[in-house]
């Protein structure tokens, strides 16, 4: 007979992919509402917003997200608590200085973007910038579970009432009502996490160390330039599609992109970004045996998942597309199976990227990113004019393959000297 808490620990990864794939049915069901009522064109814009919800971070955070994780880690709980407190003020100070900027640049151009997708658009970047540090400071402090299902209420059910009401009420079937719905998921979020730190009473440890993130910000030099090589590489090619192919193409391929971003999503999020600590841990623990075990076990368990989920997309995507009848979907079919290729590189190359921040290759990081970056650019910029949505494609592919080997290797390059996490945080 099991015992309790053998039971948790049987449920605890259950439930941790039950609420991904909770996220990823949502986002597939809201991908696939949005290309049959509202348009390609659409889906277009809405993928475009995604595509900046990842990139906003990665301009706005300073490379200073994976410091701050690597940091927290190891330290106590009063300690964490302020760090976190820092790191979330940090994003909120700089969405202040930046978006009233880009405010009076769409003024001063006659306003090319509708004021309605402005404001709208501009608070989803601001609660999504501050809901994912949460998320990944969450899961450096061992508290997965409280993590996904944080992202279960800001991904996962929203999506669920916005596609509802489109089928109730046709007048519904518009980006604005999709909008409104994501900003609710968000708002719904923090109403949670605040309910959870006034429960708990964290907010007695809830304190501002601005000198302890600041001195940090040197350090962080190679995960910003890594944070934003690694989201231009991976959502540029949505915005030079749009260029050059327009808004109704955009929105083909970020519909394939979306479902072949499930087996990514659930491969490396889902099994290897909560053992994350772990691989931290035994690190600075010095015990070789211990991290090459948790490395190979990890990544053998993202290995299978990403192989099962590709072949249930492979029977899916063919199966489903008559349904949206959207003939540009279908014409389009041999794009997925390029995408869908260029993920499971993907996967493998972000699997090893959590690997290298847990062995401090930092340097590592951001050579790699940048020169990523820079293939993605120049691979996009020459490919698509002359390709189309096959040049986008190829060059996703070339790339992520190109990620998947350089990480690869530099992480069979143990470092001679291994550095102990800070457990304090300097007032």
């Amino acid at each position: 007979m099991l015992s309790s808490e053998r039971l948790r620990g049987l449920a605890r990864p259950l439930l941790l992919m039950v609420f991904r794939v909770g996220n990823m049915a949502a986002k597939f069901l809201l991908a696939l509402y949005t290309a049959r009522y509202l348009g390609l064109a659409d889906l277009g814009v809405y993928g475009l917003i995604v595509g900046g919800t990842i990139l906003t971070p990665a301009l706005l955070g300073l490379g200073t997200s994976d410091w701050v994780v690597r940091q927290i880690v190891t330290m106590s709980r009063a300690d964490a608590l302020a760090a976190m407190t820092t790191r979330l003020a940090f994003p909120a100070v700089m969405h202040a200085i930046v978006q009233p900027l880009l405010w009076l640049v769409n003024l001063a151009l006659g306003s090319p973007v509708p004021w309605t997708l402005v404001w709208a658009s501009g608070l989803i970047l601001l609660l999504e910038h501050l809901a994912n540090d949460a998320s990944d400071m969450l899961i450096a402090r061992g508290r997965a579970l409280l993590a996904s299902f944080l992202l279960f209420v800001r991904a996962g059910l929203w999506p669920f009432p916005v596609i509802a009401w489109g089928l109730l009420d046709p007048s519904a079937r518009t980006l604005n009502a999709l909008l409104i719905c994501w900003i609710g998921g968000l708002v719904l979020l923090w109403l949670v996490l605040f309910g959870y730190v006034l429960a708990g009473k964290l907010w007695r440890y809830m304190h501002l160390r601005w000198k302890w993130l600041l001195s940090g910000i040197p350090a962080s030099r190679p995960f910003y330039i890594k944070d934003l090589a690694a989201a231009a590489s991976l959502h540029l090619d949505r915005f030079v599609i749009s260029f050059f192919l327009g808004l109704e193409l955009t929105g083909v391929y970020t519909l394939f992109w979306s479902i072949a971003n499930v087996v990514h999503n659930l491969a490396v999020y889902a099994v290897v970004h909560p053992q994350v600590p772990a691989l931290i841990s035994a690190q600075a623990r010095t015990d070789s045996a211990e991290f090459h075990k948790a490395q190979r076990r990890i990544l053998f368990e993202a290995a299978t998942w990403a192989g099962l989920l590709s072949l249930g997309a492979v029977i899916f995507v063919p199966f489903v597309l008559p349904y949206l009848d959207r003939p540009a979907l279908h014409a389009n079919l041999p794009i997925f199976w390029l995408i869908l290729a260029a993920t499971l590189t993907r996967v493998g190359a972000d699997s090893y990227a959590f690997i290298l921040l847990a062995l401090h290759r930092d340097r590592a990081i951001a050579i790699i990113s940048v020169a990523g970056a820079l293939a993605s650019a120049t691979l996009n910029a020459a490919l698509i004019p002359i390709l189309g949505l096959a040049g986008a494609g190829t060059a996703y592919l070339l790339t992520g393959s190109g990620l998947w080997a350089a990480r690869w290797w530099n992480a069979r390059q143990i470092p001679e000297e291994r550095h102990r996490t800070a457990k304090t945080v300097p007032s």
